[in-house]
């Protein structure tokens, strides 16, 4: 039997993959491999099927505990005899493994790098005679690389001490040349022969978008793909929570992995993402090399991450199965600040340090570029590139660049006049004309700029200062509050000797708009309900095996299955996936959803957005109702994007309506509690509820009240807003935990308060 047998017998596939065929050949004639293929290129057949070939066992050492329970499942689906020992597997059982890998009873035995540690274990792991050892995820044994293990270390001495050296494969998706010159050295592969296949991932679509308000965009996006399994990376395990509670308040499936929840909820919370239990995982970095789910449509990085080799590894996991996928990443200045911050408190040393600061500097360069993403990528990782790819987030953008020197010249006048002293954020709000407390003080509505854009969002202003950076118009300048200061391509511009081209202010909305509304799936079969009958049974079959459903089909295949309607089980043979072994144990029960004639277009589900345009209109009303009360405009209290950013993630307290762009504390403790009250009904009302705009007003009363008692000490440490909304709701006990005199005055102004209120 050779390779091609093999691949068809088990695998279902008719032909190799690029370069497959090539690495393949070159271990079974017993040459060392090192192979730098992306992930979804096939890199697990490339040492499965000489594994198979080979008389004597094989070794795989790979890093992460359910990256191996994956694939052993996914083997033993397929009729190919494996096991794995690690921490999970107690100690007479990894010896009873290794027994069954000497008598041949398999011939995969996937294994931790921690137990290479000299031991019982290793002495007997020697005597087992050897066909080949793979080490998969190679790039963690280079100090140079994004994920150094020092286990990974001990690999080479292992591997000297045998008594006789096994054919030795190196496996990893990405890795620069400073790496892979690293990744030689240190497993012994000097002479070992390096196929290095493109990186390119075609059915992957790149898209940096930024400006967003994120949890929004996330909320919508999720929502528009309820269907699809997608992963949320954030940087930061509160970054982890807070998604994760706001998708889960909206009704929406999600789960949460991250280093600080105890092991058996990150088990559970994998398995639930891997069976089809929760349709989107929101996750740190630590949720990265255990997945080998293959129907992921989308990976959106919430927080950009800390280099270009972690992010196209995290982006990766998206469409393992060669369907078309969405790798998004949400962008904001403050990002960088987060990265430099896990970098500082870090225990690496200095070399290491400045190795990830040069790594992080690249990861925003790619934020900030307006080249193609895909070749950005390509070109970081030594590949050489050609045309841009056309259909990356920065191609699509580019055919809409327009002449913006006229508003250009507005914001490089303005820095000129406040003699580059300030940030974006002040020069942004002096163009857009507002009146907050920095402007005021500063008297800076006599910059003769002042308001010229005041039709304009402030956020848009922001995002084109920033793409100005990046297009190196600007140039930040000090830390930690960086001001913007001028380079001589500005210059130019202000002198009338250079145009400036990009995209027009507010495009970042449009943008992301398109890109909540992109649907990925372009292939019509998914469309039909014939996909989703087999998806179905498909989950039952997982459900009953008690094994993830893609290990069962993954989705290419029964797109395949949909396209193709095999009519019998020999036909069924023929399509894309569908081995030997698979055929016989599911063919028959897949066919007979295939010969079912009696098919019926699946009925989407009915969306919620006339429940949410009610609530918005709802919150409007209250809006004005509660500007009366104060006497303001009813802007002023919250904009119709605060509302619209309300009516989409749905706060429950004000700790989380704080956490909505454009509140903060002071807002949320004026106005916030009628909002919550209202967005807290399952069902909008058309009745008032004056007595919650009237406490808020008295509420207001009341804190200058407050504020004028506290004198020098802060307010809510005096008396907590909490206080102050129960006084102003009617509960006076609260006044117990105040001196006399200070309760006095507060019973006074309550007096005074309703003889206001009559009048």
């Amino acid at each position: 039997m050779g390779p091609s047998d093999v691949l068809k017998r088990y695998f279902g596939y008719d032909a190799f993959r690029p370069r497959q065929r090539e690495v393949i050949d070159a271990i079974v004639k017993g040459e060392d491999v090192m192979a730098i293929m992306p992930t979804g290129a096939g890199k697990s057949i490339c040492f499965q099927i000489p594994a198979l070939l080979f008389p004597h066992g094989t070794i795989i050492i790979s890093p992460l505990i359910s990256l191996m329970k994956d694939q052993v499942e996914t083997l033993t689906e397929q009729g190919i005899p494996a096991s794995f020992v690690n921490s999970t597997i107690p100690y007479e059982e990894s010896i009873e493994r290794l027994r069954n890998l000497y008598r041949g009873k398999i011939k995969l035995l996937y294994m931790a790098p921690e137990k290479l540690e000299p031991s019982y274990f290793t002495q007997c792991l020697a005597q087992v005679p050897l066909s080949m050892i793979v080490i998969d995820e190679a790039h963690c044994v280079s100090q140079w690389g994004h994920d150094f293990r020092p286990s990974y270390r001990k690999i080479k001495d292992f591997i000297d001490s045998l008594p006789r050296r096994p054919v030795v494969t190196a496996f990893t998706a990405t890795a620069t040349p400073l790496v892979e010159a690293d990744m030689k050295e240190s497993l012994g592969l000097e002479k070992a022969r390096v196929f290095r296949t493109g990186l390119d991932r075609p059915n992957l679509s790149f898209r940096v978008i930024q400006g967003a308000a994120k949890e929004d965009f996330i909320l919508r996006y999720v929502k528009s793909h309820k269907k699809e399994s997608g992963i949320i990376y954030c940087a930061t395990r509160k970054a982890v929570d807070t998604v994760y509670d706001l998708l889960r308040r909206r009704g929406i499936n999600a789960g949460r992995y991250h280093a600080g929840m105890e092991d058996e909820d990150r088990r559970q919370a994998q398995e639930d993402f891997s069976f089809d239990n929760v349709t989107v995982m929101v996750a740190t970095n630590a949720f990265g090399m255990g997945i080998d789910k293959s129907n992921v449509r989308y990976v959106i990085h919430y927080q950009m991450p800390k280099s270009l080799e972690a992010y196209y590894q995290e982006a990766g996991r998206a469409g393992r199965d060669g369907a078309k996928s969405e790798c998004i990443l949400l962008y904001s200045g403050q990002d960088a600040g987060i990265q430099r911050y896990l970098i500082e408190q870090g225990n690496q040393d200095e070399d290491q340090r400045k190795m990830d600061y040069h790594r992080l500097n690249a990861m925003v360069d790619y934020c900030q570029t307006t080249s193609c993403l895909r070749n950005f990528i390509l070109a970081y990782f030594g590949e050489k590139v050609t045309e841009p790819c056309g259909h990356c987030g920065n191609c699509e953008s580019g055919k809409g660049r327009v002449d913006i020197t006229d508003m250009a010249v507005l914001v490089f006048k303005t820095i000129r006049s406040l003699h580059e002293r300030f940030g974006a954020s002040l020069i942004a709000d002096v163009l857009h004309g507002s009146h907050s407390r920095a402007i005021v003080e500063r008297k800076l509505e006599d910059t003769p700029t002042y308001g010229k854009l005041s039709f304009e969002k402030a956020s848009h202003i922001k995002s084109a200062l920033n793409n100005f950076i990046a297009d190196g118009y600007l140039r930040r300048e000090g830390e930690p509050y960086a001001v913007l200061k001028l380079t001589d391509k500005a210059r130019q511009v202000l002198a009338g000797r250079e145009k400036v081209y990009g995209l027009a202010f507010g495009a970042e909305s449009v943008m992301a708009d398109a890109a909540v509304e992109k649907k990925i799936d372009r292939n019509p079969v998914r469309r039909g309900g014939l996909f989703e009958k087999l998806r179905k049974l498909r989950t039952l079959i997982a459900r009953e095996e008690q094994v993830p459903p893609f290990v069962v089909f993954s989705d290419a295949t029964l797109e395949d299955m949909a396209a193709v309607k095999p009519k019998n089980l020999e036909d069924m043979g023929k399509v894309h996936g569908v081995g030997a072994f698979k055929l016989e144990k599911y063919g028959a029960r897949f066919l007979e959803v295939l010969l079912d004639q009696n098919e019926e277009e699946e009925k989407e589900e009915e969306t919620d957005s006339h429940e949410d345009s009610a609530l918005l209109e709802e919150l409007k009303n209250l809006r004005r109702r509660m500007a009366g009360e104060v006497h303001k405009a009813p802007k002023s209290i919250f904009s119709d994007e605060i509302l619209s950013s309300m009516v989409l993630q749905r706060p429950g307290t004000l700790e989380e309506l704080k956490r909505i762009r454009g509140i903060g504390s002071k807002k949320a403790a004026a106005y916030g509690m009628p909002f919550l009250r209202l967005l807290g009904n399952n069902v909008p009302t058309a009745q008032p509820v004056p007595a919650d705009i009237r406490q808020s007003a008295c509420f207001l009363f009341l804190k200058k009240v407050r504020d004028r008692l506290a004198g020098g000490r802060k307010g809510d440490a005096f008396f907590s807003d909490e206080s102050l909304h129960r006084l102003a709701s009617g509960d006076s006990s609260v006044l117990s935990s105040l001196s006399e005199r200070d309760a006095a005055e507060f019973r006074k102004a309550l007096e005074t308060y309703k003889k206001i209120r009559s009048c």
